[in-house]
């Protein structure tokens, strides 16, 4: 799937881009759609028709995929404007788990599966996300919580975290400055002296670290990578200061989500139905709420930090001026920025995981993901402001209209 055979993405038979109404179910399990659907979407396939075993019989089943053409027509446009080395792209229903658009390029060679379903990434300063829940919804700490450091707030030493010691150099962020500009030694002093190894363990599995997600595509396993066994581990863990943290684009997607709609972690889909041939239902999926992760209160306390992020932080160069965008003008958008070198594929990872909400209601997760290798072709959060831009954009009518035959 590289950057010439990208444009078999958008050969998706868009008839099948439509929503049903909630059904009790048909004859069809999930496990039966997951098997058949899991090969396709990891190879970025997504054929309007499968065969299913129907009481013994094999049929051929049209698919109704929860998935946005014209999002994922937008997002080729833009890789294919800029020619990252790799990128892929997640956008969510935060309410509902379905999954809008799982887009993948290549720019060379390498032949790679679609790259949005793959657990290969590291999670980088996006797992600083965890560590804030777990400190703020536990209350060991609030987003107006002064945390002291020394020394650059994008290192990480023994000497700024296991020794630290207030000076005249000392700079005291409070935790929404620590967060929304990514400092990592607050982050790392959070997770040892506030959140504790257990604490953390705790907040990653809530947002599903180590357990499969139930989905209808074989999500595999985000992996924490790390025992906790000593406050060095524990203190790059809480900083994301790592490459054992490994993520998938859709799983940073579903824990953006969890801070636009009332703190749940939902199961991804990507089926919304299968029908026979008299356009009979077979199978309709269901909202599954996977995780209760933290309370309404932390989850407005997340979005302070993450509109920091934009407002004032790591991504505000990107967004000045965001609201001025069409579309944007009564959107509010939050997000979480990460880098750090990874292996599968080789480059230098470029994260931006957040969330837009309307003052009309509409609101959508993302999980944006770059990879370059040597140049910088495009930064994660352009695309995400590309894409926000674009999402809502369109008019909420024909937004749902999509929610109906």
């Amino acid at each position: 799937m590289n950057g010439r055979n990208f444009l078999t993405l958008l050969l998706v038979h868009v008839a099948a881009f439509s929503y049903s109404p909630a059904l009790s179910g048909g004859p069809i399990e999930k496990q039966q759609v997951v098997e058949r659907v899991a090969p396709l979407a990891r190879a970025g396939a997504f054929p309007s028709a499968i065969d299913v075993e129907l009481a013994g019989v094999s049929i051929t089943a049209h698919v109704n995929y929860t998935l946005d053409a014209r999002l994922h027509d937008g997002l080729a446009a833009v890789y294919q404007r800029y020619h990252p080395d790799f990128g892929a792209f997640v956008a969510m229903d935060p309410d509902t788990g379905a999954i809008l658009t799982l887009t993948s390029f290549i720019r060379g060679e390498e032949q790679l599966d679609n790259l949005s379903v793959r657990t290969a990434y590291p999670a980088a300063s996006v797992f600083k996300l965890i560590t804030a829940t777990a400190a703020i919804d536990s209350g060991k700490a609030t987003p107006e919580t002064v945390l002291p450091y020394n020394g650059k707030s994008t290192s990480l030493y023994k000497s700024q975290v296991l020794r630290h010691k207030d000076n005249k150099w000392t700079r005291y962020p409070h935790l929404t400055e620590a967060f929304a500009k990514s400092i990592n030694p607050v982050f790392a002093r959070l997770g040892i002296y506030q959140v504790g190894a257990q604490g953390l363990r705790d907040y990653a599995s809530r947002f599903g670290f180590d357990r499969a997600l139930s989905s209808d595509f074989g999500l595999l396993p985000s992996h924490l990578g790390l025992a906790l066994d000593d406050e060095w581990q524990l203190a790059e863990a809480a900083s994301g200061y790592t490459k054992d943290i490994l993520i998938s684009p859709v799983h940073a997607a579903a824990m953006a989500a969890a801070v636009v709609n009332g703190g749940k972690l939902m199961a991804p889909h990507i089926v919304e139905s299968l029908v026979d041939g008299a356009n009979k239902t077979l199978y309709q999926s269901q909202t599954e709420v996977l995780q209760q992760v933290m309370s309404p209160t932390t989850v407005e306390a997340l979005k302070q930090l993450m509109m920091a992020t934009v407002s004032r932080g790591s991504a505000r160069r990107l967004f000045t001026n965001y609201k001025k965008d069409r579309g944007l003008q009564e959107v509010s958008i939050g997000g979480k920025t990460g880098s750090l070198t990874g292996y599968s594929p080789r480059g230098r990872h470029d994260w931006f995981v957040g969330y837009g909400e309307s003052s009309d209601g509409r609101k959508i997760a993302y999980a944006s993901l770059i990879i370059n290798k040597e140049k910088w072709y495009v930064k994660s959060a352009t695309v995400a402001r590309l894409f926000l831009k674009e999402y809502f954009s369109q008019p909420a009518a024909e937004l749902a209209a999509l929610n109906v035959d």
